[in-house]
């Protein structure tokens, strides 16, 4: 319940509610003042201007209600559900929420005084207001609330109840009582109303995005609704196969509604010019695109939406300006994109890691209402799912810091919620500790510590292979108690202290001081043993500078941490023998051998990210840990430390490179970007690691040729990314899952096709090559050429184009590399070929020649001969230019070009 200063409670003289009666405040529409004027009837049927918005707030009671709806209701099985029994009365009547007359609207009512919508929605800005009427007096209300309002009083709908008005915001003891009354008016509702705002592109006579999203919605309620979930399925495409880039219709004739289907494919490729590039999307990425734009719209970051969806009947609706879906439907979709589309791997941009967090609560919302455990019957949500709620919730907004508990309590046992005192006096710090100390009694007590908020007293480890032992000079670690072979998962623990590092200080201390004083005494003896490089004056300081010591990530994404009374006591090596890693899937936080480990040997792993050079990471290290490395990766001698360091420079330098290339390293140059990543795994494979870094640079290689339609590759390039995957974090990993899935199908991945360069199928891998020749088919290596031997002109690495030629201002290891002395040389022989289009020569000879892709560049002499570098007969249109070693130049605006300054190294041909 978020409190606003345009508070309409200002201007309302508000009475007690009578809570022996169950009663609630409705608002009603006031009716024109001529009702029987058939023009006015019609003005509110077609939603035109009913002038300023009048409204009647009155008191009802939920107990109040018709005598047949009392009848119908205890005839149902005793075990049904309130909402199962209200689903049923429904089914009675054929009408559509929002479009049914009074006289009939007042048959389906179930109460004496008729029946209601609950109303959920964002509040907006407190400063944007409107004035309305509600029982004859102006009443100042948030421009957001007016909005809706002036929209839902032409849906016909018969009273509604909403919480900026419906509850006397300044009375803070109402509000408290009310608290835990949003749950019961939500559910019990006729129906909720999501107003997501208005359509700022309706009226003004030009397409409407909104209208076009929902547009998708409304057909894929219509599969649903006649077929089912496995129809719609298909209809989108998730269990296909494959599909071909030019849009398999073959398929889609079998899928009901196909033309529709096919008309909306069409009227998207319309705007398109590039047909011979990109093929139509299918419908799953036209719906995708429209599930992700719905999920842009910021009302899903208010925290009390979860409640107000979860509890929400099967009637409920979102509507958009005058755009209206059934809630059921996106929750639908929103749960088959998150776990057969985003699980898969197969949508991968930045818009989508921005708005999945929304989607998953979409689809957690769909699946706790599929399961019941939300209906009267049921006490709320249990085990892992009040961690899930906890984890949607980290990120939601509200007004209230107080909210982040109370707009939670609703969907949680009474074993929970009844422990915390609901009053919004009192101090934000106390209230979370209390909350976080119920769930954790409350776990503690039923013997269920799944989900308890990561406050899970017992760890699951295989001690027959390692034991906790004293280090000379380095406090405690983990020693191998026997021989460990690669890949092993050498532990695998629940986490006994929780907190987000995103609350304030105070409430973090609160927090980890309720959870210490929680744990049993072994326990809290262990936590008080490890290291802490923070200075403290009390407890809480003490506490919380052992936590950020030692903590370590408690979820995949984010800035949770945890503490492992054994995974932390793991110390750190620059040449780590194991990797470390918070599990998803199983809610644990793991180890893995990333090498064979020998007996009595220490198990270490990295508290760095992507290694870099020595001095980078002795300084990191001590900033952080306060502390000096001294494995063996960081005591090798100078020489050898050198090399180690130019290898590991090298592979960050190329992800630098990669990075800068962006989508013209995919589209544009792909086999130079293929060089770069086959150099990276070279000089993994020089260092001796196999860790993350390597796995991720094999993901970017799968990704790079199957973007460019090569599946063959593509399925070689996953099948290793997910075999290391699985040595390093474990067969169960998320990682390892996708990729699995992505070696059974690439082409599921989501750019698939944008570009038929390197075009294959998944059955043309070469059989029966030796490992090197395999390497070289796999990487697209061109072996170098004997002595005399004549080069191909079609190599692009020996002639390559200018978009693959080196930058002049940097060091590309492709083209160069590093001699004895620190200097470069090249690394081999290229040679840029460019047609004559133009020539002049003023100051300097100047010529325009375009290269072997089409692309027409300038090409500017340098050199001391001033314009007579060449013979005028030599300089003809239409003449070839060849230049050794060209390099890419940047001219003044940043104009691309060939800076030439060696007239040796270039003849016309």
């Amino acid at each position: 319940m978020d409190p606003s200063s345009g508070s309409p409670s200002q201007r309302i003289q508000y009475k007690p509610l009578d809570a022996s009666r169950n009663e609630i405040r409705v608002l009603s529409f006031e009716p024109p003042s001529t009702p029987d004027d058939l023009s006015s009837r019609l003005d509110r049927i077609l939603g035109l201007d009913l002038g300023p918005l009048r409204l009647t707030l009155e008191h009802v009671s939920l107990d109040d209600f018709k005598p047949e709806y009392t009848t119908f209701r205890t005839a149902r099985p005793s075990q049904w559900s309130r909402s199962l029994v209200d689903d049923a009365w429904c089914e009675q009547f054929d009408f559509e929420l929002g479009s049914t007359p009074s006289d009939v609207f007042r048959t389906i009512a179930r109460f004496t005084w008729g029946d209601y919508t609950a109303i959920s929605y964002m509040w907006g800005s407190l400063e944007d207001t409107k004035i309305i009427t509600i029982n004859g007096m102006p009443v100042t209300v948030g421009e957001n609330l007016a909005a809706a309002l002036d929209c839902l009083r032409s849906s016909l709908v018969d009273k509604i109840w909403i919480d900026a008005v419906c509850i006397n915001q300044d009375d803070i003891d109402e509000r408290n009582a009310q608290v835990l009354r949003i749950r019961d008016i939500f559910s019990q509702s006729l129906a909720v109303t999501i107003w997501l705002g208005e359509d700022e592109m309706s009226g003004t006579g030009l397409d409407s995005w909104v209208e076009t999203s929902f547009d998708k919605f409304l057909l894929c309620n219509t599969i649903l609704e006649a077929h089912g979930r496995q129809t719609l399925e298909a209809a989108l495409g998730i269990d296909v196969k494959t599909w071909e880039s030019d849009h398999n219709y073959e398929e889609l004739e079998g899928f009901p509604f196909s033309g529709d289907v096919l008309y909306f494919d069409n009227e998207w490729w319309a705007d398109s010019d590039d047909s011979d590039e990109f093929g139509p999307p299918h419908f799953r990425d036209l719906v995708a695109v429209a599930l992700i734009s719905l999920a842009q719209n910021p009302y899903w970051t208010r925290l009390w939406i979860i409640q107000e969806l979860a509890v929400s009947p099967i009637r409920s609706t979102l509507d958009w300006g005058d755009s209206s879906v059934p809630l059921r439907v996106v929750l639908t979709l929103a749960d088959i994109f998150c776990n057969k589309i985003l699980d898969g791997g197969t949508l991968d941009s930045r818009v989508v890691a921005r708005t999945s967090p929304y989607l998953q609560l979409l689809s957690s919302i769909g699946q706790w209402q599929k399961s019941g455990v939300l209906s009267d019957k049921e006490d709320g949500l249990k085990g892992t799912a009040v961690d899930d709620l906890r984890r949607l919730a980290g990120s939601a907004q509200c007004t209230l810091p107080h909210d982040k508990v109370f707009g939670l309590l609703g969907l949680l046992p009474q074993d929970i919620s009844s422990k915390i005192t609901i009053d919004y006096k009192r101090d934000e710090t106390e209230l979370s500790s209390e909350f976080t100390a119920a769930i954790f009694i409350a776990n503690e007590n039923s013997g269920n510590l799944e989900g308890a908020g990561g406050v899970k007293v017992q760890s699951t480890t295989f001690d027959s292979i390692y034991a906790l032992q004293d280090l000379p000079g380095r406090g405690k670690g983990l020693v191998a108690r026997e021989n460990i072979s690669k890949g092993t998962r050498i532990l695998s623990e629940e986490a006994v202290l929780t907190v987000s590092e995103s609350v304030g200080s105070k409430q973090l201390r609160t927090s980890i001081c309720q959870q210490v004083e929680a744990l049993s005494e072994n326990q809290r003896r262990d936590f008080l043993s490890m290291h802490n490089i923070h200075p403290y004056m009390n407890a809480a300081e003490q506490y919380l500078g052992i936590f950020r010591t030692n903590s370590l990530p408690a979820e995949a994404v984010g800035d949770k941490g945890a503490i492992f009374l054994e995974a932390c006591r793991i110390n750190h090596a620059c040449d780590n023998n194991a990797q470390k890693n918070w599990n998803e899937k199983i809610k644990r936080h793991t180890v893995h051998a990333l090498r064979d480990i020998i007996k009595g040997e220490e198990i270490t792993i990295t508290y760095l990210g992507p290694l870099k050079n020595r001095k980078a990471r002795q300084k990191s290290l001590q900033e952080k840990f306060g502390f000096t490395c001294l494995c063996h990766l960081c005591s090798l001698p100078l020489e050898q430390s050198q090399e180690s360091d130019r290898r590991l420079e090298g592979i960050h330098h190329l992800d630098g490179v990669i990075d800068q290339l962006g989508t013209e390293g995919v589209l544009v140059s792909p086999l130079r970007t293929l060089r770069y990543f086959d150099q990276q795994v070279r000089l993994y494979n020089e260092q001796g690691r196999e860790d993350v870094g390597f796995a991720q640079v094999l993901v970017n290689a799968a990704q790079l040729v199957i973007a460019n339609s090569d599946l063959a590759r593509g399925r070689v390039f996953a099948e290793r990314a997910a075999s290391v995957w699985k040595t390093t974090l474990g067969g169960d990993s998320t990682q390892a899952i996708k990729h699995r899935a992505l070696v059974q199908d690439p082409s599921k991945y989501e750019l698939f096709g944008i570009s038929t360069k390197w075009k294959t199928k998944v059955n043309e891998v070469p059989q029966g090559l030796e490992p090197s020749d395999f390497e070289d088919w796999l990487w697209k290596r061109e072996k170098p050429n004997h002595p005399g031997q004549l080069a191909d002109l079609r190599s692009r690495t020996t002639f390559p184009g200018f978009i693959d030629l080196p930058d002049e201002n940097k060091v590309h290891p492709e083209f160069y590399e590093r001699n004895n002395i620190g200097t470069y040389r090249p690394r081999r022989h290229w040679c840029f070929f460019g047609e004559i289009v133009d020539f002049a020569s003023l100051l300097r000879l100047q010529m325009e020649i375009k290269d072997v892709d089409g692309t027409t560049i300038p090409l500017y002499f340098y050199t001391d001969s001033r314009g007579s570098e060449l013979a005028p007969g030599q300089i003809q249109k239409g003449y070839t230019v060849a230049i050794l070693y060209a390099e890419r130049h940047a001219f003044m605006f940043c104009e691309p070009g060939i800076r030439h300054e060696d007239p040796q190294m270039i003849k016309v041909l």
